[in-house]
């Protein structure tokens, strides 16, 4: 209860913060900026009163009545809690933890034994399918940081004169050919991000019903702003700032204090996300439907694909109001995963996904494929160039997306039961497996040590390195900043992968063994 209370009270401090933030903002602010600050603002306010009021619920309920009320749930909420006796393995959207109580709960409730237990149905495959996609997210953002499109010390290649968005690097003159990397780099951040993060909001939904059955509301919603608000807080206002101080002192920047979720933008909608799911969960009936046929599904997706690109062309600047990482995305595909994922919690729609007929599990992967490959011909058109592929970048970047993320979230889905799923794991998947939470939260902090590593190395190799903000480049014969050579490029990439790999799962498995952090990871 201790660690709720304080991480509420945190809330209300970074809410003040941001409060301040606004009121001194720059006249160069702009308005989603504003909007921003102040969504974020009254959302960990939020977060602040929902995780007290769960807490001390008894308390509250006794200022306001002149008495004690009884401790269980609101009217008409249904509190159940598996046999005390019976110590089991809980694995939901963070990740899997041992025992039966976790710190946000509240006082124990009454035992409600089914006489007839379900059989617990083998997930192994999904944890070691979130621990293959925390390591897929990190080397994406290995990736990044040769594509200046993170927010670490990074570098950027030759872009080539996208027609489309013009030349966002100002490096690209029409004369030099784009590096060699940017194709492939390009390709890989594509095929990531239109399906990994819709697949976490999926796999942590379908977790969701059994965990709110179990816990309760109160419950329920304190343990998520342990679980989920805890780390969030803690690296958004502490350890990501500290990051990025280094950082710059590193690069020769200001130094500036910023409050950013980061990478964690996916915890702070993840909370939104399954604390609206328990409040409309208290109203609604449970709704039984069995999961549609996967091509069903892909129609849905392409229906989905329409309202990305609906939103893509009149978003404007405001694509990530609030903190989401591109409404884009948000409103077509986050928000319909998770609402996918808890309907299939309820209804067991891994039994389907699992018994998938052959010939529609290898049509979906050949589906997968395809996508591949006109992801591929839409930047190599550009890029190689290839003068016989005209593909408009809007529609290509925008139509496929939804039901891309359908495909390869079910064929990846099938993949890892077919051929991940033995019990028990070895003990380096378990390691891996407990770990992966803490290490989406601190990857950057790994990767922050290895860009810094690899510049270390071009400096002792000779190369004359000139910092623009947080942006490092070469010096060319004219004594103008330039880009790497394509070796250095290449072999910088796969030094900065190997190493924020080695740094990033070993400290995450020892940084979660610490006080507090055991709790929340």
């Amino acid at each position: 209860m201790w660690l709720t209370t304080l991480v509420s009270i945190l809330y209300f401090g970074v809410a003040a913060y941001l409060f301040v933030e606004i009121a001194h903002a720059p006249a160069a602010a702009t308005a989603p900026d504003i909007a921003s600050g102040y969504i974020v603002a009254f959302n960990c306010i939020l977060f602040g009163l929902l995780g007290l009021c769960c807490v001390h619920w008894t308390a509250i309920a006794s200022l306001f009545h002149g008495r004690s009320k009884d401790a269980g749930s609101p009217a008409g909420e249904k509190e159940t809690v598996v046999d005390e006796g019976d110590e089991k393995q809980t694995c939901g959207d963070e990740g899997c933890k041992e025992g039966g109580e976790d710190d946000a709960s509240p006082a124990p409730v009454a035992v409600v034994v089914d006489p007839k237990p379900a059989i617990k149905r083998q997930v192994t495959y999904l944890t070691n399918l979130k621990t293959f996609l925390t390591f897929i997210v990190v080397t994406h953002h290995t990736v990044c940081l040769f594509m200046a499109c993170f927010a670490n010390i990074q570098t950027m290649i030759m872009n080539p004169n996208d027609p489309a968005n013009g030349d966002p690097t100002g490096l690209y003159d029409g004369t030099v050919k784009p590096r060699t990397f940017y194709t492939g780099a390009s390709w890989f951040l594509t095929i990531n991000q239109g399906y990994f993060m819709a697949a976490f909001f999926l796999i942590s939904g379908y977790f969701c019903p059994k965990s709110l059955d179990r816990k309760g509301f109160r419950a329920f919603v304190a343990d998520k702003i342990v679980r989920l608000g805890g780390p969030l807080v803690l690296w958004s206002s502490a350890f990501r700032p500290l990051v990025t101080l280094f950082e710059q002192a590193y690069a020769g920047a200001p130094l500036t204090y910023e409050w950013s979720p980061g990478v964690c933008w996916f915890l702070l909608w993840l909370l939104n996300f399954s604390i609206a799911y328990a409040v409309v969960a208290q109203f609604t009936p449970k709704v039984k439907v069995g999961m549609p046929h996967p091509f069903v599904l892909l129609v849905i997706g392409m229906g989905l694909g329409g309202v990305f690109y609906a939103i893509k062309k009149a978003i404007g600047p405001w694509d990530y109001l609030g903190g989401m990482n591109m409404w884009t995305y948000g409103a077509s595909m986050y928000i319909p995963f998770f609402a996918a994922g808890v309907l299939g919690g309820r209804n067991d729609w891994l039994k389907s996904v699992e018994e998938m007929k052959t010939w529609v599990v290898w049509t979906l992967r050949v589906i997968v494929v395809g996508f591949w490959v006109v992801y591929y011909l839409l930047i190599a058109q550009y890029t190689i160039p290839i003068p016989s592929v005209h593909m408009d970048p809007i529609l290509g970047g925008t139509l496929p997306n939804p039901p891309y993320a359908v495909a390869m979230t079910l064929a990846i889905m099938q993949l890892f039961h077919q051929y991940f799923n033995a019990t028990p794991q070895s003990q380096f998947m378990r390691n891996a497996g407990a770990s992966a939470y803490i290490v989406y939260v601190i990857q950057g902090l790994a990767l922050g040590i290895s860009g810094i590593i690899f510049v270390e190395i071009l400096k002792a190799a000779g190369v004359p390195i000139v910092f623009e903000g947080m942006l490092f480049f070469a010096v060319g014969p004219d004594g103008k900043p330039t880009a790497l050579s394509n070796g250095w490029i290449w072999g910088g990439w796969a030094l900065v992968f190997v190493l924020t790999q080695l740094i990033v799962w070993p400290l995450g498995f020892f940084a979660r063994k610490l006080p507090i952090l055991n709790k929340m990871f």
